[in-house]
């Protein structure tokens, strides 16, 4: 089983808590014969005529001495889990998720601004300390 970000329970706490089920902890995709482990699988009903929301959330803490290098390596598991998906359950939308703190140190930078923006990376913000999602940015 892959390790656990040190903010992987929080994370999962305040998704629960807005209302999602955890449908896997981690979710495994098999692709092309490639495992992939997103940290979490969840989904939520939006309305009984509109379906069910799904989605593959990767948690990153973002607490190592080298934010780029963390970066990086966030936006190749997303890149991974949304080549993958994209083939296997393309329903299912892949986020990153990161602390408030994270998100207002590092994540305030404008080239990783710009970097989601291309990308067109969602990113969930969770306040780790209360366990609730202070920001959706799609």
């Amino acid at each position: 089983m892959p390790k656990r970000d040190f903010f992987h329970y929080p994370i999962r706490a305040a998704l629960e808590k807005d209302g999602w089920t955890i449908t896997s902890d981690p979710l495994q995709i098999i692709w092309e014969g490639q495992r992939f482990n997103p940290d979490l699988g969840a989904e939520r009903v939006l309305a009984a005529d509109k379906g069910t929301e799904k989605i593959a959330v990767e948690i990153k803490s973002f607490l190592g001495q080298n934010f780029t290098f963390d970066f990086y390596e966030a936006l190749g598991q997303f890149d991974n889990y949304f080549f993958a998906l994209a083939d296997l359950e393309p329903e299912r939308k892949v986020m990153l998720a990161v602390t408030q703190k994270a998100y207002n140190t590092f994540f305030s930078k404008k080239y990783v601004q710009r970097m989601l923006e291309l990308k067109a990376i969602p990113v969930l913000v969770v306040d780790t300390d209360i366990e609730t999602i202070v920001q959706w940015i799609k």
